[in-house]
């Protein structure tokens, strides 16, 4: 009988980990986006024109729509199959690129904090960052015809794909791969080709985007140095070896332009993994601080260059434990890799809903259970077509958000007919559907039924008092 080796039984012990965060998860990571994200994917089938969402993801939308007719903890089976994956993707690279300790990369990228952190969703992360290893996987092969194609569909898994896209065409420059710049096209023109058939919107990739459009100002902007701040919750304490590798890496700036003259994986490393992890990143700080599209400064976006900072991450090890033999020990490997498996138990203890292994629920979901429990008392009141804004509403009652007749966005609370009801909500009221509470309250024509609050005082977006109310139009 072969005897299991260590490696092996940790391993095991990462895939148990991830089994009991499936199925003991009272909550889900992602908030109401995971929600709104699993309803377009599981709709799209009754209304076709939802798989060519921008919002949703059009990718996601397509390839997640059989598993979200399953059931949402099918599309969260998926998303952790796609988070395995890619750890193993990942290993391959690493095998590639020559690096000693290989499997150390998928263990390090299961257990970065913003990954298991992330992993109880249906979120878009995991697909979109399929594409990014992918594409480095391929390249090390040298199938760069085919790596340009997949790349160029990454966009539509998420729209912060194009800073990629962007980033390997400067490098396709560089490294005097002109011929294979067209193929990073064909992503984006089959794409439009599709939209424009079933909008009629010819340039459908700019004017139905979401984000270039959006006139949601709620969300407010930041600092530079918030992802800074946040970059040890999100990889962990490693993050310093990260950016010291960065720092040795950087030094081949001074041969730039003699890019086409490096070895294969001097190109990789400096253009693809270094340039692709600070481009990526660099991009969200911008987008941040400026308050562009949306960004709200959401951490959970930094999932899609986890396995670019692992790559980084173990290259610093290797070359430290080269310089400092006493690295290798056995002590030091168990005090590196102990911290790596606790970082996620400990950043859970702090108020970080963005990064949460064992997700349970928040206050807002909590509140709304209390609020469903009392309403479902009166199946009159069910049967009525309700105006909502939290996604977490129509998917705890297991309604259609999209059909017309039964439910409509809380931004047309002004068309509601006698009888049809309002459930007004303290985080998508006031920010997104810009209804506050005293503008609904004030308005005569609408009778407050019912009113839930937490059992402590919660406040949401933009210090908004969180509560959800039943309004009845008169």
């Amino acid at each position: 009988m072969k005897k299991i080796s260590r490696t092996h039984l940790f391993t095991g012990a990462i895939i148990l980990l991830y089994v009991l965060n499936f199925v003991f998860a009272e909550g889900f990571n992602g908030g109401a986006d995971t929600i709104s994200h699993y309803h377009i994917s599981k709709f799209s089938w009754l209304y076709p024109e939802l798989l060519m969402d921008q919002w949703g993801k059009p990718i996601f939308n397509i390839l997640m729509s059989p598993f979200a007719n399953m059931g949402f903890k099918m599309v969260v089976f998926v998303n952790i199959l796609l988070i395995f994956f890619n750890a193993y993707l990942g290993f391959r690279i690493a095998k590639l690129l020559q690096l000693n300790k290989a499997h150390w990369v998928a263990w390090l990228y299961l257990l970065t904090p913003i990954v298991i952190g992330n992993s109880f969703s249906s979120l878009t992360e995991p697909i979109c960052s399929l594409f990014l290893i992918g594409f480095i996987y391929l390249a090390l092969k040298e199938k760069w015809i085919l790596a340009s194609i997949s790349l160029s569909f990454m966009p539509f898994a998420r729209s912060e794909g194009f800073v990629i896209v962007m980033l390997v065409f400067i490098f396709y420059v560089f490294s005097k791969r002109l011929k294979y710049i067209p193929f990073l096209l064909i992503g984006t023109l089959i794409m439009n080709s599709i939209g424009y058939a079933m909008t009629g919107l010819p340039m459908w990739i700019f004017q139905a985007n979401p984000y270039i459009h959006t006139d949601i100002t709620v969300y407010g902007s930041g600092t530079l140095y918030h992802f800074f701040m946040a970059a040890i919750p999100i990889f962990g304490f490693v993050f310093i070896l990260l950016v010291m590798q960065s720092f040795r890496l950087i030094q081949k700036i001074r041969q730039l332009f003699q890019s086409a003259l490096w070895k294969l994986d001097e190109q990789i490393w400096f253009w693809i993994i270094l340039g692709t992890f600070w481009g990526y990143f660099l991009a969200h700080v911008v987008l941040w601080w400026l308050g562009m599209w949306a960004s709200l400064g959401l951490l959970r976006v930094m999932f899609v260059i986890a396995i670019p900072a692992a790559l980084l991450i173990i290259k610093e090890i290797e070359y430290l434990q080269v310089k400092y033999p006493i690295l290798i020990g056995r002590n030091a490997k168990l005090i590196f890799w102990a911290h790596i498996v606790a970082l996620p138990f400990i950043i859970r203890l702090f108020p970080l809903q963005e990064i949460e292994i064992f997700p349970s629920k928040g206050v807002e979901e909590i509140t709304i259970d209390d609020f469903l429990v009392e309403f479902q008392t009166n199946e009159e009141l069910v049967s009525r077509k309700l105006y909502t804004g939290h996604p977490y509403i129509l998917f705890k009652l297991e309604k259609d958000p999209f059909n017309a007749e039964k439910s409509a966005n809380l931004w047309d609370w002004e068309t509601a007919r006698k009888g049809d009801l309002i459930i007004w909500d303290g985080h998508f009221g006031p920010n997104e559907h810009k209804l506050p509470l005293t503008k609904i309250d004030n308005d005569s024509t609408f009778k407050l039924i019912l009113n839930v609050e937490p059992e402590k005082e919660f406040y949401t977006l933009n210090n908004s008092k969180f509560c959800v109310r039943l309004y009845e139009k008169q």
